[in-house]
Parts: C-alpha cells; structure tokens; sequence
C-alpha cells in the first residue's frame, strides 16, 4: 500500500538520494500528518471536555503536538530546500536537525505541561462520564493514527530523514497512550477504579520521553556520527573497481544535512603510470560517485612502487606486527627512504579511537620490529585516527 502511495503522490519516488524527491516525501509526511492529528486533535480535546476526561484532553493535546511537529517538519524541509549562498556555502539541509529539536522542545514543554495537571489530579481525583461513544471514538483514533504511524515511519527509514521518522514514531507512541486510556475507561467503567489522573501522567510520561529520544536522536548527526556503511561500503567498490587503482584509504564523510554529503580518499596507484592517465582515472572516479550517491567527492592519488622488493618486504612485515596488536587497524602510504647512515621505513598507520597503548609505545613496538629485520632501518609513522 505505501508503496502505491509514494508512485501516486511523489514524482520520481524511486530516486531517494535526490533532494526535491526527499522534500516531496517529507511535504507528503507532512501534510498528512497535519490532516489527521489536527482532525484527532479537534474531536478528543472537545469529547475531553464534554466527558470531563483529563487523560482524553491530554491525549487531544498531544495530537495538537503531533499536528504542529508536522508544521515545523514541512518548514525544516522548506529551510532545507535552500540553494547554497555566500553566508552557507554547504547549503542549509541541516535546517532538517533543526526541525527535530524545535519539535523534541515543543514535545517536552507539552508533555511536562501534562503531566503536572495530571499530578494535580491524582490527588483530587475527579472520575470521567463514562460514554460508549468515546469508546468506540478512541477505537477508531487508534486505528487510523497507527496507519498514519507506520506509513510515516516507513516512509522515514525508506528516504533516510530523521524528522519524518521522528513523527512517524511520535505517533506510533500517541498509538500506545490511547489504548492506555481505552483500557482506563473500561477498568473505571466495570471496575469502578477512577484511573483518570494516573493515566494522564502516563500520557505524559510517555509524551516526555518521547521528546528526550527526539533530541538524542538528532544531537548524533549534529555533533558528527560515523557515516553510513552501506556508502561507505559502495564507495569504496566503486572506487576499487577502476583500472589501475590499487587499493583505497583515508576515506572522509562529511554530512551537512540529509542528501548533502561531501567526501575524500586517497587511491593507491602504480608509481610508473602516466600522471595525466592517473589523473583522469581519478576525476572519472569522482564524477561517478557525484551521479551515483549524489555526494561531492574530492580523489587523491598516492603513487606506489609496486617493484619495489624492500617496500613490499617491509609492508608485510609491518602488516603482520600491527594484526599482533588491537586498536591498530590499517597501514598505508609505505614508502622506502634510503639516507647516507639509516633506511627510513616511512609510513601512515590508522589507530582506533579505544587504542589502550600510547603513540610512543607503538612507535617503539614498530621500530622494534624493523630493526630486528635489519639493523639499519628505522621507522618514521604518522598516525591517523580511525573515521569511518
């Protein structure tokens, strides 16, 4: 079914990665979210009243929630949607994150707003009209906003958007209140138990860590978080599956906002290549990675001496020194440096960010190692922290 929708109603829906198809997901998401929680709103804040309900008030209130995230979602989109200028060169797809912790704020003032007039009435408990009506009202709600809940959050992990599938999940825990507050209208009904209040903080507790996974959801893309490894994964195999290129390191993501990312790498290549002929495997290789993941990507070429019998010696023998060793994960850039007196063994080697041992003490440890192959040789590392 969703997928009828998004061919019905989003223009070129199978292209993900290109940004006005992302806006035209996210206006879909969006409207409808504002169409269903401003009708559910309505009704449940009236028949809350009516029946004197603060547990069915309060679950109205958190549609009216729900209704405005989806304003400030559509409006995020909007900012987002902005071409690059002068004062934001990167563009503004970051306006996305911002979106999220303007709804996590609005969700946490609603939820605490709640929850102290629910306190309120736990201890002068005043029991609700009970009314079939409401039931079977609450019944339906339950129903379309649990559809609305799933194909929004569906819809949010198919176009990667962290505000859509924060919507979408908010919803889902709107889904969770109501049946609570079904379950309390019946319990008072046949049991006599007044559970108003009671409930209406657990609407609340519920709307309160609603917003708190908000924001821990959106601090992470904003502080910086390990990049996708599905494209890091495709990078890299189309990077590799180039000729002449020999292997890929120091690979960099940066991400300035859904469907904005920039990247660089290094390409190992044979040293006795033509430059010109490297240089256009390498901008064919960025110009491919631009079509295909829709990133900005910059190549960098590091010359190798693939007949070089002393390189190839001492990669191997550095190679099998840091597999001893957790927290050392990769060398590359190795290169033979012949001086008057010593050998230099010149290399870069990639360390976990949990590395145990210091600097100083794997340098040691190498040099150890290459010293003892021959006594003329020394070793001089760069050491690069792991970023993917």
């Amino acid at each position: 079914m969703k997928e009828f929708i998004w061919k019905t109603f989003v223009k070129g829906y199978e292209d993900t990665r290109d940004p006005e198809v992302r806006r035209r997901y996210t206006r879909l998401t969006g409207v409808m979210g504002i169409i269903v929680n401003g009708l559910l709103c309505g009704a449940k804040i009236v028949l809350g009243i009516l029946s004197g309900s603060i547990a069915v008030i309060a679950d109205g209130l958190h549609d009216m929630a729900d209704s405005l995230a989806a304003c400030i979602t559509l409006i995020g989109a909007h900012i987002a949607g902005k071409p690059a200028d002068r004062k934001h060169p990167y563009g503004h797809a970051r306006a996305e994150y911002l979106a999220s912790l303007v709804i996590s704020a609005v969700v946490l003032v609603v939820g605490w707003e709640l929850l102290c007039t629910s306190v309120d009435r736990c201890f002068h408990p005043a029991a609700p009209r009970f009314s079939w009506t409401m039931v079977i009202f609450m019944l339906a709600a339950i129903l379309v906003k649990g559809s609305a809940a799933l194909f929004t959050i569906a819809t949010g992990k198919h176009i990667r958007s962290l505000p859509v599938i924060a919507a979408g999940t908010d919803n889902r825990n709107d889904v969770i209140t109501s049946i609570i507050i079904v379950a309390g209208m019946l319990l008072n009904r046949f049991a006599g138990l007044q559970l108003d209040g009671p409930m209406g903080c657990i609407v609340s507790l519920f709307i309160l860590w609603s917003g708190i996974s908000l924001i821990r959801e959106t601090i992470g893309p904003l502080l910086g978080e390990p990049p996708d490894q599905e494209m890091i994964e495709e990078i890299r195999r189309i990077v590799l599956s180039h000729p002449g290129i020999l292997g890929m390191h120091d690979l960099i993501i940066y991400n300035y906002g859904p469907g904005k990312s920039f990247a660089s790498f290094h390409a190992e290549v044979d040293s006795r290549e033509k430059l010109t002929e490297v240089h256009d495997t390498i901008d064919e290789i960025e110009r491919e990675l631009t079509d295909r993941l829709n990133i900005v990507v910059t190549g960098h070429m590091d010359p190798v001496e693939v007949d070089n019998p002393i390189r190839i010696r001492m990669q191997k023998l550095v190679q099998d020194q840091i597999s001893k060793y957790d927290g050392l994960e990769e060398v590359h850039d190795l290169r033979i440096v012949s001086g008057k007196e010593r050998t230099k063994v010149v290399f870069d080697l990639v360390v976990s960010p949990d590395l145990v041992m210091s600097e100083d003490t794997v340098r040691d440890l190498m040099d150890k190692a290459v010293k003892e192959a021959d006594p003329s040789f020394e070793t001089s590392i760069n050491f690069e922290k792991a970023l993917i």
